[in-house]
């Protein structure tokens, strides 16, 4: 009797211990499974952040890619830009080179080939001609009339006539000389305006202008 009461409470004992562990492993059990799910949601927040940073990262370097091809466009449409200034500038250089080269001409070669063309031209030659010999019929027929008058009226020796002159021919010839060799000096000093601006060119020829010899 006193031996099935202690096995009774033996077994009593073991089934108290069992309870105990099998409570004590359920909660380890719960324990391990909110753990395991804890980590699993960590992870896949982790996960996620991850793929959040690799997609930021991504989209950062398409921009960068985009903005590097940007500055190149940008590069490239100032490049031609600039080799286009350039250009029209290196266009304009040689057109103002031109101007100058054709303005230094015509004030240093240019003006006095022109007035030796009028001086010696035969236009103005053959109109000087006429003119001469215009003058020279009328100042023949003026001696003549003076001569007549005196030859007939007065009887005056050929010598003592009115209005002769003894050094006509040398007059006439020195004239002549002259005339071949006249000059300008307005146009021999324009070689000294080949840098000045169009103002000081104008203001050499202003002799040239209507009224300008009232000044």
């Amino acid at each position: 009797m006193v031996q099935n009461q202690s096995s009774q409470a033996a077994v009593a004992s073991a089934a108290e211990e069992r309870d105990r562990v099998s409570t004590e492993l359920k909660k380890t059990s719960e324990s391990m499974r909110k753990q395991d799910e804890e980590h699993k949601l960590g992870i896949a927040k982790m996960e996620e952040s991850f793929n959040n940073a690799r997609l930021a990262y991504a989209n950062m370097m398409a921009r960068e890619a985009n903005l590097k091809a940007q500055i190149e466009d940008l590069k490239s449409t100032h490049e031609a830009e600039i080799e286009g200034v350039k250009k029209e500038n290196a266009a304009l250089r040689a057109s103002v080179d031109d101007l100058y080269a054709t303005k230094s001409w015509l004030i240093s070669e240019g003006a006095q080939l022109l007035a030796k063309n009028i001086h010696k031209g035969r236009e103005r030659t053959a109109a000087v001609a006429v003119v001469n010999n215009a003058m020279s019929a009328v100042g023949v027929n003026s001696g003549l009339h003076n001569g007549y008058l005196h030859a007939l009226k007065l009887k005056t020796p050929y010598s003592e006539v009115p209005l002769l002159n003894r050094n006509a021919a040398e007059e006439l010839n020195a004239a002549v000389a002259c005339f071949d060799t006249l000059t300008f000096p307005v146009i021999e000093d324009l070689p000294r305006l080949t840098d000045a601006p169009l103002s000081k060119i104008k203001d050499a020829l202003s002799f040239a202008s209507s009224g300008s010899s009232e000044k």
